[in-house]
């Protein structure tokens, strides 16, 4: 996905606590999904460290055929954190979910996905040969009129992210998942800016919601990427039932190479450290809501957000791209979001800040922000 299209990519070379290298310069990151700051956490790189001595890069097998003992832990170790009967990994976040939409639904099927839904997600209901129905944005209403018209279709799935990237903002899980008992659909949620970052311990969207990740009909994906260690490697949780069926029929699970064990150890010591730590999270979300007070101290518009994900709201696409830049020269990195990414005119700086920052890093965010956005609307006038 391409965040600042306008712009060359920008090369990183070193990273340290909230900090990374950028072209050369020492800069605040805010555009990373890296929220606990884990991939820079001793203890995760130790392990990751000790898998490879011990496996090198990688065993070189499909799972299909033999997996090691850190892939098995790795899912035993999910679906104890997530609260689920059985957890398969995957080589991608965007893996997962096409694994997920391409097995549980077929030819007679109906898929009926969220409009604002991730291109993962997209792609797969396009590579699914079951139909593919789209409702409005976090729209139970719209939703419940997708399932009226879905009639007798053989199995019905809904598929919605559990946490939207570009504002933050959760899905009503409560209310969807409802409907999805009410009309015997399958729920799919997927939770790549979710896990380990909102709900109680980190356990993700549908506890947020008063929703057990357990209930019947739900399956979760999500990404090992993001607040899991920052390794490649994506998942899916639910039924032992579901898992074994997506391991037996998964094309996504069976041809591909899978994670490599270094990434699984990553991921393996990540998700040890969350269900026991509560150390990562408590600064995680200390610091959203100091940016936020500090957002509102400067008079900034910003989206409503569930998460961790600050969207600062500036509409126009060129404004967008220029206040990027001026932040990258006063030392600060964050992504300018734009069409056709979002809607004309909804131009937005997706600001994420981790349990890496300090309060000076985000005072400085801030009062810059403040400073150059108060010097448009000057020029403006």
């Amino acid at each position: 996905m391409t965040l600042q299209s306008r712009t060359s990519h920008r090369l990183i070379s070193h990273r340290r606590g909230g900090h990374a290298i950028i072209d050369g310069v020492d800069m605040i990151m805010l555009g990373s999904n890296d929220y606990l700051s884990l991939s820079l956490d001793e203890r995760v790189i130790s392990a990751t460290r000790d898998a490879l001595e011990v496996y090198g890069t990688g065993v070189g097998i499909y799972p299909v055929l033999a997996t090691t003992e850190l892939h098995v832990e790795l899912c035993e170790a999910l679906a104890r954190y997530l609260g689920t009967e059985a957890a398969a990994v995957f080589s991608s976040g965007g893996t997962a979910n096409t694994g997920v939409l391409t097995t549980l639904a077929q030819e007679g099927d109906v898929i009926i996905s969220d409009r604002l839904n991730h291109a993962s997600i997209i792609d797969g209901c396009r590579l699914s040969k079951a139909d593919v129905v789209s409702y409005e944005n976090r729209s139970v209403e719209r939703l419940r009129e997708a399932l009226d018209n879905a009639g007798e279709k053989r199995r019905k799935l809904v598929i919605t992210d559990g946490i939207f990237s570009m504002e933050g903002g959760a899905a009503p899980l409560q209310e969807i998942y409802r409907l999805t008992r009410e009309y015997d659909a399958l729920l799919v949620v997927d939770e790549a800016h979710a896990t380990a970052v909102v709900g109680p311990q980190g356990m993700g969207t549908a506890p947020l919601c008063g929703l057990s990740n357990a209930s019947p009909g739900l399956i979760l994906t999500g990404s090992l990427s993001k607040a899991l260690g920052g390794a490649s490697g994506g998942f899916v949780a639910g039924s032992y039932d579901s898992m074994e069926e997506l391991k037996s029929r998964s094309r996504s699970w069976i041809f591909t190479m899978g994670m490599t064990t270094a990434n699984a150890a990553t991921a393996l010591e990540a998700v040890r450290i969350v269900s026991s730590d509560k150390d990562p999270l408590g600064q995680l979300w200390h610091n959203v809501e100091y940016l936020r007070e500090a957002f509102k101290f400067y008079g900034l518009s910003f989206y409503e957000s569930d998460s961790a994900i600050t969207g600062l709201r500036v509409g126009d696409e060129d404004r967008a791209c220029e206040l990027a830049a001026n932040l990258r020269a006063h030392g600060i990195f964050a992504p300018a979001i734009s069409y056709p990414i979002v809607a004309r005119g909804e131009s937005r700086l997706r600001i994420q800040v981790s349990a890496g920052h300090t309060t000076s890093d985000i005072d400085k965010a801030a009062s810059t922000l403040g400073e150059l956005i108060n010097q448009y609307d000057r020029i403006d006038i």
